[in-house]
């Protein structure tokens, strides 16, 4: 078998996932007889046909990834997120592989509704596996067999792909914030390079593709010296899901990554004592910190970058602190409106500042109760449809809240592997003999292994229980 025949099964079982992941989250919306629903259908039987033409067609989970007669099956940014989202789905319902015989070819679009039903439904049931087993002699669904995920596969990712996604992940993240530092020193004193910035937008873009859960995790990280920088990272990293999640290209996405590392350069130039300021700013000293977005484009126009670039970096920055009616600061007479990128880093801009402690007020904001203060403020300072689609992306209580459950326990939001209105994956948040709360156990709110007949009571401040949400979503 020659090299392009063996990439061929990997290639059409990306396919399969992607197909099978549209059809799944069309059929909540819609009923078996609508456009779209039969749509998804023919392309699923298709690919499926192909896929079993020859014999057998095995997909199994092994460590947090889908594997095809063995092998790791290795998908490209654009497909990363969709079989990401397909392997929390799947190991939710405990299924650990499905079997697809060659008599595939013979199953009905009926046939293949009742399969899909069937999986989506499992997840209310207390043991979502053992019931779909159980149905599944009552249907005609003798063309698949599922097995059981096993427990070793269930933790084995934490030691495996799971444990060097995280590493990666902070390694960037330590990287972005040299880099800031880097790029407005050198700024400050006259041209900065941004080749190493490009390469590190890149690097972001991947791994956001890869685990987006991962990367918002990471944007909760207040606690290093310089709050300044860490702000600059966090706004590049929800700039960018922010970005992925409206279907923006990868290059787009790179520019955007870049325009959130360098959309407060201008801050170098106001002195430190003024922006840690814990009292209210005079008018000297306001008008010093309005003047940071002009004086970072003027740096921005000074880094050694192509023109092209500059031109693709340059506006965000600029725009961040205006409002949709251009009402904000720095007042300008040439727009008419702004641009997406400044849309953009608006939003992230703002909830990255109020989640994040500040000298000049008592505490921070809860995740959900930075999202209702900017819902509440509307169109008047937000691109309401994308501030919809960031409420959508980061969930009603935002991975990384830390929260308090019914039951007086707390926990991290993790992640929302069947959408943000689901119910949301947990780390429980055990004590240990002095009473600090520790790395416990993962899971699901409700459903199969999970945590039923618990619910969220309220998002609370990670420091006000003693702990560093970034320090456990990455051990």
């Amino acid at each position: 078998m020659t090299d392009e025949n063996r990439a061929m099964p990997g290639i059409n079982a990306i396919e399969f996932i992607r197909v099978m992941h549209n059809l799944i989250y069309t059929a909540r919306i819609h009923k078996d007889n609508n456009r779209l629903i039969k749509e998804c259908l023919v392309k699923f039987k298709a690919i499926l046909d192909e896929m079993t033409k020859e014999g057998d067609f095995k997909l199994q989970l092994w460590r947090g990834r889908f594997h095809i007669d063995g092998e790791k099956l290795r998908a490209g940014r654009e497909s990363q997120s969709i079989i990401n989202e397909m392997v929390g789905y799947l190991s939710e319902r405990g299924i650990g592989a499905m079997q697809f015989s060659i008599t595939s070819s013979k199953a009905s679009f009926t046939d293949i509704m009742t399969l899909i039903r069937l999986i989506d439904l499992s997840i209310k049931n207390e043991s979502p596996f053992e019931w779909l087993k159980a149905k599944f002699p009552g249907y005609s669904l003798e063309w698949v067999d599922i097995q059981k995920k096993k427990d070793d596969e269930h933790h084995g990712d934490e030691s495996g792909e799971g444990y060097k996604r995280k590493k990666k992940a902070k390694t960037a993240y330590m990287m972005a914030l040299d880099t800031v530092k880097d790029v407005a020193e050198k700024a400050s004193k006259g041209v900065a390079g941004v080749l190493k910035a490009r390469r590190l937008a890149q690097n972001i873009v991947d791994l956001i593709h890869e685990d987006r859960s991962l990367i918002l995790g990471l944007a909760t990280i207040h606690e290093y010296d310089d709050y300044t920088y860490t702000h600059s990272v966090n706004v590049s990293l929800l700039a960018t899901c922010l970005g992925k999640q409206i279907g923006l290209s990868n290059v787009v996405l790179e520019h955007l990554s870049v325009c959130g590392l360098f959309h407060d350069l201008g801050k170098v130039g106001v002195p430190r004592d003024i922006i840690l300021k814990q009292g209210a700013l005079n008018n000297a000293e306001w008008d010093m910190v309005q003047s940071h977005p002009l004086l970072g484009v003027k740096r921005i126009l000074r880094l050694n970058a192509d023109k092209e670039l500059r031109s693709k970096i340059i506006l965000g920055p600029f725009e961040h602190h205006l409002n949709p009616d251009m009402t904000g600061y720095p007042k300008t007479h040439f727009m008419k409106k702004l641009s997406l990128s400044g849309r953009i880093l608006r939003i992230v801009d703002v909830y990255e500042a109020l989640t994040a402690d500040r000298k000049y007020r008592k505490r921070s904001f809860t995740p959900d109760e930075a999202l209702r203060k900017m819902w509440s403020e509307g169109e008047k300072s937000f691109d309401m449809v994308l501030l919809k689609h960031f409420v959508r992306m980061m969930g009603i209580f935002p991975i990384g809240s830390a929260v308090e459950l019914s039951d007086g326990r707390f926990a991290i939001i993790m992640d929302y592997p069947d959408g943000p209105l689901a119910p949301a994956t947990i780390m429980l948040l055990e004590k240990d003999s002095s009473g600090t709360l520790l790395h416990g156990e993962v899971k699901r709110l409700s459903g199969g292994r999970g945590y039923p007949g618990v619910s969220i009571k309220m998002g609370v401040i990670p420091s006000s229980i003693g702990v560093s949400v970034a320090e456990l979503l990455l051990s």
